[in-house]
């Protein structure tokens, strides 16, 4: 390679690396923290099989499409301890409703 190359070469090799950051999600998502993290393994466990969640790849289309509605984590709390008729009971709780809420409201219609 040409040394005057190099510079080009480098530099397009840091773009595409995102120079070096650390980033738990892939394509356009937010970065997320480590509870947002293992709240998107529990939400494709649990919920993505019902709800639409585009982050998350979830297609689900029984409940409802959280790209759209766009949850607060208060919202998604709340839903979890006393969900709807349609919904299971007992789904999630404690901290692993708190990864799910804290999740949903970070990338939901982002």
């Amino acid at each position: 390679m040409p040394r005057s190359a190099f510079p080009l070469v480098a530099a397009a090799a840091l773009a595409a690396g995102g120079c070096g950051s650390a980033s738990t999600t892939t394509g356009h998502s937010p970065a997320l923290t480590p509870e947002q993290a293992r709240g998107k393994t529990l939400f494709v466990a649990s919920c993505g099989a019902c709800h639409e969640l585009a982050d998350a790849g979830a297609k689900g289309i029984v409940g409802k499409n959280l790209d759209t509605t766009r949850p607060s984590a208060a919202l998604v709390l709340e839903t979890l301890a006393v969900p709807p008729k349609n919904m299971p009971a007992d789904l999630l709780r404690g901290a692993d409703a708190r990864a799910v809420a804290a999740y949903v409201a970070a990338v939901a219609g982002r």
